[in-house]
C-alpha cells in the first residue's frame, strides 16, 4: 500500500470526479433505470419508496411504545421509536448501498464485456438511487419530528453527515465489488458481517449505555459518529465541533480513496475473470 501516496490519491480523486462529469448523462440513465426496475409491474409504482419507511415508523412504535414501553436515555425525546428512526436511516442507506454494489460488476458483465465505459460507475449509481429512499425517509421523519414539537433550524446541517455516509458507502461498494469479482464468496462474507455491524453500530441504544471498556471498541465504528451526528442534529439541535467532524470524515474519506485505488487498480483484470 506503499504506493497509495498523497499525490497518487489525489491523482485518483481527481480522475474520479473528471470521469464522472463526463459520463454525468450515462450515470443518470443508470440512476433512472435502476430506480424503474425496482418498481417494474407494481401498482403504484414509486410509492413504494414512501410505504417501507413508513411501515418501519409504525412498527417502531407499535413494538417499542405501545408493547414495550421503551424510554431512551436521552433528555431530546422520550419517544423511543423517534430515537431508532434517526439512527436507522443512515444504517440502512449504508447496507442497502454496499450490499447491492457487491455484486453490481457482476450482475453487469455482459455490459462490461461489450462497452467502453468507466465500471466505477456502478457502486456510484447505485449510491445516488438510494439516496431518492433516504431522502423521502428524512421527509418523513421531519415531518414526524415537527408534529412532536422537535424540529430545529440545525436539520439543514443533515447532507454534512449525509455526504460522509455517502462517501464512506461508496468506498467500501467499490472494495467489496472488486473483491466479488474474483472472490465470489464476498457476498456471502458481507451478510455476516453486515449482522454484526449492525449490532455494534448505536442504532437501539446509545454509547453511554454500553459498558465503559466496550465504549472505545464502538467508537472505531464510523457509522458511530455519523449516528450520533444525525441524533445530535434532528433530535437535540445541536451542531457538531470539529473535532466530531474529524472523527466523521477522516475514516469517510479513507476508505473513499482507498476503495477507488482497489477497483481502479483491479478492473482491468474484471474481463478476464468475468
Amino acid at each position: 500500500m506503499s504506493s497509495l501516496s498523497r499525490p497518487a490519491s489525489l491523482q485518483i480523486s481527481a480522475n474520479f470526479f473528471r470521469k464522472l462529469f463526463h459520463q454525468r448523462q450515462f450515470l443518470r440513465t443508470l440512476i433512472v433505470r435502476d430506480l424503474k426496475s425496482r418498481y417494474v409491474g407494481s401498482l403504484i409504482g414509486f410509492f413504494w419508496s414512501v410505504i417501507h419507511p413508513l411501515v418501519l415508523l409504525i412498527s417502531y412504535t407499535f413494538v417499542f411504545q405501545i408493547i414495550l414501553k421503551v424510554r431512551p436515555l436521552t433528555p431530546a425525546t422520550d419517544n423511543f421509536a423517534v430515537f431508532v428512526f434517526c439512527a436507522i436511516l443512515p444504517w440502512l442507506y449504508f447496507q442497502e448501498t454496499v450490499t447491492r454494489s457487491c455484486g453490481c460488476v457482476v450482475d453487469q458483465s455482459v455490459l462490461i464485456k461489450k462497452t467502453l465505459f468507466p465500471s466505477e460507475i456502478l457502486p456510484v449509481s447505485l449510491a445516488f438511487s438510494n439516496l431518492v429512499a433516504h431522502v423521502i425517509g428524512l421527509a418523513i421523519l421531519m415531518v414526524l419530528l415537527l408534529w412532536y414539537g422537535l424540529l430545529t433550524w440545525t436539520v439543514v446541517f443533515v447532507p454534512v453527515y449525509l455526504v460522509a455516509l455517502m462517501l464512506l458507502a461508496l468506498g467500501l461498494g467499490w472494495l467489496v465489488a472488486a473483491l466479488q469479482v474474483f472472490l465470489r464468496d464476498t457476498i456471502q462474507v458481507l451478510s455476516v458481517v453486515m449482522v454484526f455491524w449492525f449490532w455494534f453500530t448505536p442504532i437501539f441504544y446509545s454509547v453511554e449505555q454500553v459498558p465503559a471498556v466496550l465504549q472505545p471498541l464502538i467508537r472505531l465504528n464510523p457509522l458511530t459518529a455519523i449516528v450520533e451526528g444525525y441524533r445530535s442534529l434532528l433530535l437535540e439541535g445541536r451542531l457538531p465541533e470539529v473535532s466530531q467532524l474529524l472523527f466523521v470524515f477522516l475514516p469517510a474519506i479513507v476508505l473513499f480513496i482507498l476503495g477507488g485505488w482497489v477497483f481502479r487498480n483491479t478492473k482491468r483484470e474484471f474481463i478476464d475473470v468475468l
